[in-house]
């Protein structure tokens, strides 16, 4: 049994702490309410350790034992960690400095998924939502899609955080890290042709996601067949990080936007090229000039043809075939569970 003591602001954010993933961890793997008693110490985000309590660090200090920055989010990596590639960091805080190991998406296996990445396993809305969807979209063949689409009042929608600073735009090139948001930002803004909107309160002022009872629920409704394009950017480009955003936008319906290296993971799903749309490696005058020569309205619909909607028909199949089976989501959160037992297990010197 592995004994943690997890603390911080950001804490709902790990592996250990989402209750669909809790059964994964039972019999290896519980809190430890004190610090005196917790075999590691185990935080979520870097400001974390930095403001980390005074008991926390006084227990390590009397104790040596593992402090652990396990982050499912490069984003948090880049921007506050800007060390996102090192698994051994020291990391200064209130009453100290501290040895941490860092298990990111770089630096341990905790998130190199096999069928289904890591982060639609941590809430079961994810699975209910694409059973549903992918089941009704992979009944369309080509016309039917053309036909969708034709329907659609709206050429392209951007729905994600306003992120115009410059701060964002942070590379690791050998590891094929590059921060995304303020590039997405400034494309969403450069967007012109067609009827184009802009979705969130830090574009449209109004309710923060943050307020809502079920801010996804609210999102896939809200975005469900209502434009041809539906930008689906990460905040941050990472080989093995694929959040929800590229599946929602196929399961509401429309032409994903995304931004992927030759190594980014999207490609093991093998959707078909024509059907979503790759900026990567693009300007942002260069990604909203190949947007607009796309057309919009019907001119869209038919310069986008034939093959690139039976290509698309065969994406939303390909879609429903991975997860619309249930097997495929046990046998991630098996292999999830395996990977982060090995990780810890390797932190304290035990076998995995």
């Amino acid at each position: 049994m592995i004994r943690i003591h997890m603390t911080g602001r950001h804490i709902r954010r790990s592996p250990l702490s989402y209750s669909a993933l809790a059964p994964l961890f039972v019999g290896w793997a519980e809190r430890a309410a004190e610090p005196e008693t917790a075999d590691l110490y185990l935080f979520a985000h870097i400001m974390d350790i930095e403001e980390a309590p005074r008991a926390v660090i006084d227990a390590w200090r009397r104790r040596q034992k593992p402090v652990v920055l396990l982050s499912e989010e490069p984003f948090w990596d880049t921007i506050w960690g800007r060390r996102p590639l090192e698994r051994e960091l020291i990391v200064d805080t209130r009453f100290g400095a501290v040895p941490v190991i860092q298990l990111n998406h770089a630096t341990s296996s905790i998130f190199r998924f096999a069928r289904i990445p890591y982060y639609l396993l941590t809430n079961h809305r994810f699975a209910n939502a694409y059973a549903a969807r992918f089941t009704r979209n992979s009944a369309l063949d080509a016309a039917g899609w053309q036909a969708c689409f034709e329907a659609r009042s709206t050429d392209l929608t951007f729905m994600f955080e306003r992120r115009p600073e410059p701060h964002h735009a942070v590379q690791w090139p050998e590891a094929g890290i590059i921060g995304l948001c303020s590039w997405r930002t400034e494309l969403a803004e450069a967007a012109r042709a067609g009827a184009v909107e802009r979705l969130g309160r830090s574009w449209q002022g109004g309710e923060s996601r943050f307020q809502q009872r079920n801010w996804y629920l609210d999102k896939i409704t809200r975005l469900d067949c209502r434009a041809r394009m539906l930008g689906a950017f990460e905040n941050t480009h990472q080989p093995d990080y694929v959040t929800e955003k590229i599946f929602d936008a196929f399961a509401c319906g429309s032409v994903p936007l995304y931004f992927a290296s030759p190594q980014h993971r999207i490609h093991d799903f093998g959707l078909p090229e024509e059907a979503w749309i790759n900026l990567h490696g693009m300007s942002v005058p260069e990604a909203a000039a190949q947007l607009e020569g796309l057309g919009c309205g019907r001119d869209w619909v038919r310069n986008w043809g034939r093959e690139r909607f039976a290509a698309y028909a065969g994406a939303q199949r390909q879609l429903a075939e991975r997860f619309c089976d249930p097997a495929l989501w046990l046998a991630e959160r098996k292999r999830l569970a395996a990977a982060v037992k090995a990780e810890l297990a390797a932190v304290l010197g035990e076998p995995g």
